[in-house]
């Protein structure tokens, strides 16, 4: 596995909180914590605020366990993203996974759990949500629909996918190389067809990716999932003091710490507002509650009240995050006692580097180990050339030999001193061009090691980042077939340890993780 510090970007509250930090992270990310915990929500027989059709699902299995999480007979394993073109990030795919993998886990170990997709449907960032990419020759290529700007405020979900969507498909009908991989392709634009919400190309993707696997995904804005917002929201009102005060000490504890504060503080209230116009921080908080009293607006969580929501709504034994997000839980966590909510227990999801054919040939050829998939390659030094330094070397030497011989000659014959010179500026410039010569070959030698270095850093670190944030599960779908959704299914990593390692592809043997 690839140690999280050789990770680009991470999160540096997410390094302690794995090394263990109390003050911050009391509980462990273990599975015997979640057992504990599981068995402590159960304990109470308290109900979840949403019904059962609240969620979105596939199957018998699926529709019995939202019943009895509804009922409070079985807790959930929670995780979430944006909802993303293509349902986002690879990474998306395999928190899902996660969430299946774990919750099934719990059960098998005597705690009746659930696996729940949190879709965010709520958020208004458009211009995250609205582009992908795909491999272009030199680096990632960027594909963005209209419209994706931070000037939109309202919810993406309900948003309908425009006319071009149908373009940024086809962009990447080059890369369908794999067995089954048009089929593929056409499966993903049949999902996200113009006219399409947001929200229900992301979901009924998400679903088409895990099955047979059961899953729910919760949709904020569904209405059966309103009622139990708007009374967190309540609570949260009334409590609006305490709530600031919390925030405010969580960051100066941070600060003290000399540790980032990872979600600044907002200049009003912890919640958003859902209207008409769009999804608005709340400043007003008076004015605000009697909106959302009247049904003329309903809240919409932040970064920050997020946790919360979700725990309020369901008995949450586990939640599966990456590592930004368990660093904004540092600012969530300290809120949970105010609502007397039970958090759950944080566990870092799966980090995955893949690894087709192409992929493992560069990183032997250059003697990359494992461990240093993702540390970018330094930059191209000056090669030292011996062998061209030992001609030039010679030609000087010879230089001098036949300057020490230019007086001998002159007295022997004084038109001997020209033919001299002469011969000596040839030889010269035959050890010149000799020297070139091996300085050229060894150049070329060196682009071609600088051509491989390239390469396998594009493929895992495109743009600079790991590929699992860059690219959707579209491309190395296209790329490796069926096979790629499987290794990610049957992966069995000890998130908290490192990055996993997965090769896919026909020259490496079955898929396999480290």
């Amino acid at each position: 596995m690839i140690p999280y510090d050789r990770y680009p970007g991470i999160a540096p509250l997410f390094l302690d909180f794995l090394k263990g930090l109390p003050e911050l992270y009391p509980d462990p990310p273990t599975l015997d914590a979640a057992v504990a915990r599981g068995r402590d929500l159960l304990s109470r027989a308290r109900p979840a605020r949403v019904a059962s059709s609240a969620f979105r699902f596939r199957g018998a299995e699926s529709a019995k366990m939202a019943e009895e999480l509804a009922a409070g007979r079985a807790v959930a394993v929670g995780t979430g993203h944006q909802v993303g073109l293509f349902t986002g990030p690879l990474f998306t795919l395999v928190k899902a996974f996660d969430a299946i993998r774990l919750a099934r886990e719990l059960s098998r170990r005597g705690v009746p759990a659930v696996p729940v997709f949190w879709a965010l449907t709520d958020d208004h960032d458009l211009q995250e949500v609205a582009r992908t990419a795909r491999p272009g020759a030199d680096g990632p290529e960027e594909l963005v629909l209209e419209g994706a700007d931070r000037q939109n405020r309202q919810p993406v979900g309900p948003r309908a996918l425009p006319e071009t969507v149908r373009a940024i498909v086809e962009a990447f009908a080059p890369d369908a190389r794999a067995e089954g991989a048009p089929s593929i392709l056409e499966g993903f634009a049949s999902r996200s067809a113009p006219g399409v919400t947001y929200g229900d190309a992301f979901i009924e993707t998400l679903l088409d990716l895990v099955d047979p696997d059961p899953l729910l995904v919760l949709d904020p804005l569904a209405e059966p999932a309103r009622p139990g917002t708007v009374e967190l929201f309540r609570d949260a009102a009334r409590q609006a003091p305490g709530v600031r005060r919390i925030l405010e000490d969580t960051a100066e504890k941070l600060r003290a710490a000399g540790r980032p504060i990872p979600a600044p503080l907002p200049e009003g209230f912890s919640f958003f507002a859902i209207d008409g116009e769009g999804r608005r921080r709340i400043t007003d908080l008076e004015a605000a509650s009697a909106r959302i009293e009247s049904g003329q607006a309903w809240p919409s969580s932040d970064v920050i009240t997020r946790p919360v929501l979700k725990s309020y709504l369901l008995p949450m034994a586990m939640s599966i995050l990456g590592a930004a997000e368990i660093a904004y839980h540092a600012q969530s966590l300290p809120l949970f006692p105010l609502f007397g909510i039970e958090p759950p227990v944080l566990v870092p999801r799966t980090h995955v580097v893949l690894r087709g054919p192409a992929e493992r040939r560069l990183a032997h050829h250059l003697s990359v180990a494992d461990e240093d998939l993702l540390t970018p390659p330094p930059p191209p030094e000056a090669v030292p050339v011996p062998q061209a330094d030992a001609v030039a070397r010679l030609g000087s030497a010879t230089q001098e030999k036949l300057s020490a011989l230019a007086g001998d000659l002159e007295r022997l014959d004084a038109s001997l001193a020209g033919a001299l010179e002469t011969a000596a500026r040839k030889i010269a410039h035959q050890f010149e061009q000799l020297s070139d010569r091996a300085r050229k070959s060894a150049g070329r030698r060196e682009d071609v090691e600088a051509g491989r270095r390239r390469r396998l850093a594009q493929a895992m670190l495109p743009g600079g980042a790991p590929a699992e944030r860059v690219y959707p599960p579209l491309v190395p779908l296209l790329a490796h077939g069926w096979e790629v959704r499987e290794a990610l299914r049957g992966l069995d990593a000890d998130s908290s340890k490192g990055i996993a390692v997965v090769d896919v592809g026909p020259d490496g043997g079955p898929p396999r993780g480290r």
